[in-house]
């Protein structure tokens, strides 16, 4: 058996909050984390919306159904089967999506924030660690950075905007082991980020989030 791949086209969806114009000075990618769909992901951050700041909420290519009745729908960035193809593609999508919805306004007076929760945070650094595009800030939100985006090839990218790790006390995908061995990692990476830690779970809460802003 010989396994074979080909190029096809295919739509991807995306939600925004505002509208991009001469007026937008901040532009947000929020990207929600395994099993979420961004059209209920993008309202945590309903409350930034205004007529200088637009927020942008891409959703993973790939969607299922959630749960043993078949009611709820989900989507995933990545599997560990291709993965290096869904990466590929992740990244592809990302830049079309960047390029057509700023291909109308001056970057250089904009400032673009990006912010992965879980699952959807290893794809923001993919993301904006194989592409060209200028960020301000990355935030991760209950989410770790892949191994594969910490190499020497990478370091001068991560020195180029500000790098915050948000993860709740009582995260219960995030063991105190698992934070350790990752401290540990980036430590010995030597990547310079700043650390919130709140009291709460994993999800996003309102107050964190705008504590988060304030610091950037």
């Amino acid at each position: 058996m010989e396994k074979k791949n080909i190029s096809i086209s295919k739509k991807a969806r995306y939600f925004q909050l505002g509208k991009i114009s001469e007026q937008t000075k901040t532009i947000w990618f929020v990207f929600h984390g395994y099993g979420m769909l961004s059209q209920y992901f993008i309202k945590k951050f309903k409350n930034l919306e205004n007529y200088q700041t637009v927020i942008i909420s891409p959703e993973a290519l790939s969607r299922f159904y959630i749960g043993k009745n078949y009611d709820r729908v989900g989507a995933s960035w990545i599997t560990k089967e291709d993965k290096l193809d869904d990466i590929d593609d992740n990244i592809a999508y990302l830049n079309s999506l960047f390029e057509s919805s700023t291909k109308n306004i001056d970057l250089n007076s904009i400032d673009i924030h990006v912010l992965g929760f879980s699952q959807g945070g290893a794809t923001a650094c993919r993301w904006i660690l194989n592409s060209t595009i200028k960020i301000n800030s990355l935030g991760l939100w209950g989410a770790d950075i892949p191994i594969d985006c910490l190499s020497e090839n990478n370091r001068e990218k991560w020195n180029q905007f500000k790098t915050t790790l948000i993860v709740g006390k009582k995260d219960e995908f995030i063991s105190e082991e698992n934070k350790a061995k990752f401290a540990k990692l980036l430590n010995s990476y030597r990547l310079k980020y700043d650390l919130i830690e709140y009291d709460g779970t994993h999800k996003i809460i309102e107050e964190v989030l705008i504590d988060y802003i304030q610091r950037i």
